[in-house]
């Protein structure tokens, strides 16, 4: 975790992403990164990963190749990337922040689980590193410029790392899709909850062979401080708490009771 004797700019900060090493978003946030600290490595999958996760490769090799100074691609995910950046290419002295994103399209309510973007500051939170994952809100794929990024993250940020957070907690940052003079601010969000629905397209490729496209459609379930909400509907930049850690302690007393006994 963050020293709180360093100051901003003696940050080691490792970005990456689940949209690839060359989109748009990660070279927004180095940008960013760049303008809190000088010393900013990226690490990022060398293709698309979206909705991996906090997926591990297991079952195969994985490759890095340098890029340029300071930025490597890896063919794995997202996870992979922040594990094999702090074992291998920042093992000397491992990053004090994970930043991943900009992801394009946002990370709200149920899609927080499947998001790739949020599974790479699970891996650092699993490592006991402040990871924020940053995502904007679109209508359409094609981001070039991240003006909302631009002007609020470098303050959340530094709001973020100036305190002592519980171990394995990380955040998450969406930004609404709007003109810039129409955000409403930052607010703290609580994770949606949307009603989701799974449609299964099935086609025939020029063989005559059928093959199968998920696309998930999704109704808005929530209250007035949830994510999606916020987001969508109240152009807010929103900031959730995440716990990469699973266990449910509610549920403890009744399990012990059912339990207690071997009948």
């Amino acid at each position: 975790m963050f020293n709180k004797q360093q100051t901003m700019s003696q940050l080691r900060i490792l970005i990456t992403n689940d949209d690839n090493v060359h989109s748009n978003g990660i070279k927004a946030l180095e940008r960013i990164a760049n303008s809190i600290s000088p010393d900013v490595w990226v690490v990022a999958p060398e293709v698309g990963q979206s909705g991996k996760s906090f997926s591990v490769t297991f079952d195969d090799i994985l490759r890095i190749r340098e890029l340029s100074p300071r930025k490597f691609s890896v063919s794995g995910t997202p996870t992979d990337c922040v594990f094999v950046a702090i074992g291998e290419i920042l093992k000397d002295k491992k990053p004090d922040l994970v930043l991943s994103g900009i992801n394009h399209g946002s990370n709200i309510a149920d899609f927080i689980g499947l998001s790739g973007t949020v599974g790479a500051v699970f891996a650092a939170a699993s490592r006991d590193i402040m990871g924020i994952a940053v995502s904007q809100h679109c209508s359409h794929s094609d981001i070039v410029k991240f003006p909302i990024a631009d002007l609020f993250l470098p303050s959340i940020i530094k709001k973020i790392m100036s305190c002592k957070w519980p171990d394995h907690v990380c955040m998450n940052v969406n930004f609404p899709d709007v003109p810039l003079g129409e955000v409403r601010g930052v607010r703290v969000a609580r994770q949606g909850k949307a009603d989701i629905k799974w449609e299964v397209h099935k086609k025939l490729d020029p063989m005559g062979d059928s093959y199968y496209w998920l696309h998930a459609v999704y109704s808005d379930l929530n209250g007035p401080a949830a994510d999606l909400r916020l987001v969508t509907k109240e152009k807010s930049v929103t900031i959730t708490p995440l716990l990469c850690r699973h266990e449910f302690p509610g549920c403890f007393d009744k399990l012990e009771e059912l339990f207690s006994t071997n009948a």
